[in-house]
């Protein structure tokens, strides 16, 4: 299984509230439309919850970094990076994945935001 990851800041025009909106009003339609053509298995999106005393007691309490990030995004696929990038340069997926990262700008700023590949490490399983 392999995932991508993606830790998002929203453009700067746009608001918490707009950015999530159209994050989940939005997007996740498109990504939802493309999923079997590009063969995601799962799509998650983790919004911070808008409690900001609540975050700052967990990062004081630990001494982390403030969370500058407007969400959290995870894809996963059912096959390998061989075969995702087989797919990603097929007719089909040459056609989809470029309307996904088109709209990705209209609201992330993808110069300040992280992704990566990655594989999970299930250590407590879901029940």
């Amino acid at each position: 299984m392999i995932k991508l990851v993606m830790c998002v800041r929203r453009q700067p025009q746009l608001s918490r509230e707009a950015f999530d909106q159209y994050w989940i009003g939005t997007h996740a339609g498109l990504v939802r439309q493309h999923a079997a053509t590009l063969r995601i298995v799962r799509y998650v999106q983790n919004p911070p919850l808008p409690r900001p005393e609540v975050q700052q007691a967990l990062q004081s309490a630990r001494g982390t970094l403030p969370a500058d990030f407007d969400g959290f995004g995870e894809l996963w696929w059912a096959c390998s990076l061989e075969e995702l990038a087989a797919l990603r340069q097929s007719p089909e997926g040459a056609a989809a994945l470029p309307v996904l990262m088109d709209d990705e700008r209209r609201f992330v700023d993808l110069s300040r935001s992280l992704l990566w590949y990655a594989t999970e490490r299930e250590i407590i399983p879901a029940s």
